[in-house]
This record gives structure tokens, C-alpha cells and sequence, in this order.
């Protein structure tokens, strides 16, 4: 009887447990909703009503700025919960699978993932997106996003991983938000090689502050650049990196989409960035102009590269925007487009990051006539590139590739499964490849001959370089006894070592930690094919032993010359 008991009670104190109302609360960092209603829905499961915000509560920006909501979900009980979730008062009408952190206890919680694919939203009406989301068991409450969010803290943890970090020169804050946070700006490079000669290139991302992907691709790329990598050491002594990781903390605090806290669209600033009084604007405005100068009396290391990382809705995958080429530019007649110069060297970026990255190549290029002149990319062609003097006499600097990058919030590189903040990071080291292929820099390296054969064997050779910076090594013995036992020897130290008797006549080139054998062709020679990985400052030393067996019993020996292969970077 107990046990019978016992038995019909569980599904009524299951039912009991999952009956508690869920509680939906939005008031944390980078979340913003207007409000939340929640019912019980059909079969144990809950309706839930969550009605978009504008941006800063303020009813008077456009409705395509309301493209952002993010909120925690609680009390949700032990067994697990379906949650039937509206959004309403949406900007925006293209599907994108949200994302969602679950907590096992309440109050921490995990990284966040798209949600199941069961829960593709549907739109309705234009403005109202409905799915359904099963929460598992043991999960009282799971924080749930349009697309996966990025923080004030988030950014603030991570800067503080790169103090210290040998090619971090500084990290500093050109200026404070409206309500007082730091604008940082990383500068990183190789301090020991000297400043003179290198490029400079300037990264900004999050002016609009819930456009996240841009964060993801700027974390990915820093990652590439302390990685040690070939291509990144090299990059770091030939360029100076100037990266401000969040330019509108404000609105990503206030979890805005496009606006700062004073309700302004800070993009469309750059129309006029010296009478902007906004302090995100004055502050880049003022570190931009800093490093360029004037035409008449340009920066020592002026910007050659600037890109405006952004986050676009309605595409498919990340691009750019080139701008038009207009031959007949001028600032008062005739001032939509670049100059054709500009345009070309955009072209001639996108074409570089397309090769690097997969996932941008998927892209389509769009065109942007800069018709009011209301981005970043204005104010660079605008006062530095297209002014006479600037790329002529007296200034003979570069034209400023300014552009702008798009991240989707859609698909992911195989045009299958949704985005990750692991595909951008990706496509950060990625645009760090295109970098180093858009400055004009190789990974170089050289092969020299040192000492002389001890009897007549000549070690040559060549090296080809590989897409991968590394180099193919083709090695050829020429002179040697027609076939005679050989030794090809490799070590990472040049030494100087008379053989042992009775070859004593005969040195040792190379500290030889590495061998492998061969025999001598009928004519006295042979050949020798391997890589040489992409590593920094890699030294190495070849030389080549025969023996020849046909002369017992003292086999007379030779020993070639000697070569060394190294990486120049």
C-alpha cells in the first residue's frame, strides 16, 4: 500500500514542482527587454510574452535600431521546463537561431550555445518571432540571447590576460564613455625591433555595441598575434597594431543595440568628427588624427589600414563594403565614392581575406557610394588620401585602406550548422593572415655554403617557398664515388670536428642530431627533398658522408661541404 503510494504521489509532486511560475528578469549587464509576461501554456508548459526594447527606452530612435534582447530565465523547477517564447516588437525579421547559457544551481553560468534546433524561431506578422525551447532537467535557470552577447566585464577580464604579454607595447584609454567608462586602446608590436619603417594599422570594433561578432573576430585575431606563429612574429616587426576592442562600452552595458547613452547612433558621427561632441567619437577622432598628422606634416607612422568592425542582419555570411570609384572626386562638387586608388587597394584587401578565410570568401562584396559621407572610411579618404599633397609631394604617403567588415549572425563555414563565436575567432587570425599578405611581407629564408669538400663531394641546393610560409628544400651531391654508401647528416649547431682515424683529414660540420642514409648513383650523385617548417629564427646544418665500399679495408671516406638553411625572421 505505502509503495502504491508512494507511486502516485511522483507524478502529482512533479506536477506540483513544475508548476512554479517562471520568473523572467532582464535588469543584468548587456540585457534589455520591455517587458515580460508569463502564463501557463498547454500540457505543463509555459507561455512566455518577452516585448522588445528600444535602445536607452527611448521611443524615438527608428525602429530598425530594436534588434536586441537578451534575459535570464528563472524558477524553473528541477524537471525541467518548455518554455513556448514570443518576441514581439521586433526591427528585425530575418530568422536567427537564438543562443542560451544554462546554471545548475541558479546563479552561475555556463558558455553560452545556440539553442536546439527545435527551436528555430518562426516569424509571424513581421515583428513577433515564436519557438519553443525544452529546458532539461536539473536546470533552474538558463540566460537566453538573440545571438551570443559580449560584455563590459567580459572585455575588462580578457585585457587583463594581456598585461605583461611580451608584444603588448601598451594598453591604455584614449578617452571615457558619456558615463565614464575607458575607451581602451591596445597597441601591439615587436618593441624590439625600432618603429621606423613600420606600418601602421587601426582595428575598432563595437561602435554599434550589440554587433558582437566584431568583438569575437578582434579576440581571435590578438590570439593569432601572441601566438608565436611565423606569420604573426612577422607581421609584429613590420607593423604597429592599434586596436580599440570596445568602442561604445556605454551601449553595451545599457544593452544597446546601435546607440551610446545619449541615444546617438555614434557611426553617423564621422560625418562631421570634429564637431561631434560625443565623447566615444572625440575620443578615437583625436587618437586617429594623432598618428596621421597633416598633409603638410604627416605622422611619423601613419594609418595605412583601418577596419570598422561591425555585425550586419538580413546576409547570409560576413563581407565588406568597397566604395565606388569616382575619377573625378572633389570635396565640394563631386564627393561620393573614393578616388579610384582607394578603390583599388579595398579590392585588393577583400581579395587578400577571401584567399585567407573560407568563411569570408562566402561573402558577397556590397557597394557603398559613402553618398552623406557618415563612416570612419569618409574622414580618412576625405582629409588624408584624397588631398592633394598626400600621396604626391610634399607628403608621398600611401592612400588609407579604410573599410568596413560585416559579421552574420547566420550560418557558419560550412554553410550548414549556425555561427559560433569560435568561427569569428577563427576569422580574426584569419584577417591577421590577409594582414600580413596586405603589408607585403614573406617569410623568408636562406641557404648558404660554408667550408669546402674533403674530397671532390659537392653539396648544393635550393629552397622554394610554400602558401604556408614554410619552405621546400631540394638538395643535391654531385662528385661523390659512384655508388658509395652515404650519410645525409642534419644538426642545429655549426662545429668544426676532425673525423676519427683514419679519416682524420676529413671534418665534421654539423652536430648531426638527426641522419639518414643513401646510396650514391652510378654517377656520383644524389638528391635529397624535406621541409623546413615556418618557425621563427629555425637554424639548421646539412652535410653528407660517403664511403666507399669497393676499397677495403680502410672504405675511404668524404666528406662534402657544408650547408645552412635559415628561417631570416
Amino acid at each position: 500500500m505505502r509503495l502504491r503510494l508512494a507511486a502516485a504521489l511522483v507524478p502529482f509532486l512533479a506536477h506540483a514542482l513544475s508548476a512554479q511560475a517562471p520568473v523572467v528578469t532582464y535588469g543584468g549587464e548587456t540585457m534589455r527587454l520591455q517587458s515580460a509576461n508569463v502564463a501557463a501554456g498547454a500540457g505543463g508548459s509555459w507561455d512566455l510574452t518577452l516585448q522588445m526594447a528600444n535602445d536607452n527606452g527611448n521611443a524615438s530612435l527608428p525602429t530598425s535600431f530594436r534588434r536586441w534582447w537578451h534575459c535570464e530565465i528563472g524558477n524553473l523547477g528541477a524537471f525541467g521546463s518548455t518554455l513556448n517564447v514570443t518576441i514581439t516588437n521586433a526591427g528585425y525579421t530575418d530568422i536567427i537561431l537564438p543562443v542560451w547559457a544554462l546554471s545548475a544551481n541558479g546563479t552561475t553560468f555556463g558558455n553560452y550555445a545556440r539553442v536546439p534546433l527545435s527551436a528555430t524561431p518562426v516569424l509571424q506578422g513581421g515583428s513577433t518571432h515564436r519557438f519553443t525551447l525544452v529546458v532539461p532537467a536539473g536546470t533552474p535557470a538558463i540566460r537566453l540571447a538573440k545571438y551570443f552577447p559580449y560584455s563590459v566585464a567580459r572585455k575588462d577580464a580578457w585585457l587583463a590576460t594581456l598585461v605583461g604579454q611580451p608584444r603588448v607595447r601598451s594598453i591604455t584609454a584614449i578617452g571615457s564613455s558619456q558615463q565614464g567608462r575607458p575607451i581602451h586602446k591596445i597597441e601591439l608590436t615587436d618593441g624590439s625591433m625600432p618603429d621606423a619603417g613600420k606600418k601602421r594599422v587601426w582595428i575598432h570594433a563595437g561602435i554599434h555595441p550589440a554587433e558582437t561578432t566584431s568583438y569575437f573576430t578582434v579576440e581571435g585575431f590578438v590570439t593569432w598575434l601572441l601566438s608565436g606563429d611565423a606569420l604573426a612574429e612577422t607581421l609584429l616587426d613590420h607593423a604597429l597594431i592599434e586596436l580599440v576592442p570596445m568602442a561604445n562600452p556605454d551601449g553595451v552595458f545599457l544593452g544597446n543595440y546601435r546607440v551610446n547613452a545619449n541615444s546617438v547612433n555614434l557611426e553617423n558621427e564621422w560625418t562631421a568628427p570634429y564637431t561631434s561632441t560625443q565623447p566615444e567619437i572625440v575620443a578615437m577622432r583625436t587618437a586617429i588624427e594623432g598618428y596621421m598628422g597633416t598633409v603638410a606634416s604627416p605622422g611619423s607612422n601613419p594609418i595605412v589600414v583601418l577596419l570598422n568592425m561591425h555585425s550586419s542582419h538580413g546576409v547570409n555570411y560576413p563581407f565588406h563594403f568597397q566604395h565606388v570609384s569616382n575619377g573625378n572626386w572633389n570635396a565640394t562638387t563631386n564627393n561620393t565614392g573614393v578616388i579610384p586608388v582607394v578603390n583599388l587597394v579595398e579590392g585588393q584587401w577583400i581579395v587578400r581575406f577571401k584567399a585567407r578565410s573560407p568563411f569570408v570568401n562566402l561573402g558577397t562584396t556590397q557597394s557603398s557610394a559613402l553618398t552623406s559621407r557618415p563612416f570612419v572610411e569618409s574622414m580618412c579618404h576625405d582629409r588624408w588620401s584624397a588631398v592633394n599633397g598626400w600621396l604626391n609631394a610634399p607628403g608621398l604617403q600611401s592612400p588609407v585602406m579604410a573599410i568596413t567588415f560585416e559579421g552574420t549572425y547566420g550560418r557558419g563555414p560550412d554553410t550548414i550548422n549556425w555561427n559560433t563565436e569560435a568561427d569569428y575567432r577563427l576569422t580574426g587570425a584569419q584577417m591577421g593572415q590577409a594582414l600580413f599578405d596586405h603589408l607585403g611581407l614573406q617569410l623568408t629564408a636562406s641557404l648558404t655554403t660554408w667550408s669546402a669538400p674533403c674530397v671532390a663531394a659537392s653539396l648544393a641546393g635550393s629552397l622554394t617557398p610554400q602558401p604556408d610560409g614554410s619552405h621546400s628544400a631540394s638538395l643535391s651531391l654531385s662528385g661523390a664515388v659512384p655508388s658509395a654508401l652515404g650519410v645525409l647528416a642534419l644538426g642545429s649547431q655549426q662545429v668544426a670536428v676532425s673525423l676519427p682515424a683514419p679519416w682524420a683529414q676529413c671534418t665534421l660540420l654539423t652536430s648531426a642530431e638527426a641522419t639518414q642514409s643513401f646510396v650514391v648513383s652510378g654517377a656520383g650523385t644524389a638528391s635529397f627533398g624535406f621541409g623546413v617548417p615556418a618557425l621563427p629564427g629555425l637554424d639548421a646544418f646539412v652535410q653528407t658522408f660517403t664511403l666507399d665500399w669497393t676499397q677495403p679495408p680502410l672504405l675511404p671516406l668524404d666528406a662534402s661541404n657544408g650547408l645552412r638553411i635559415r628561417n631570416n625572421y
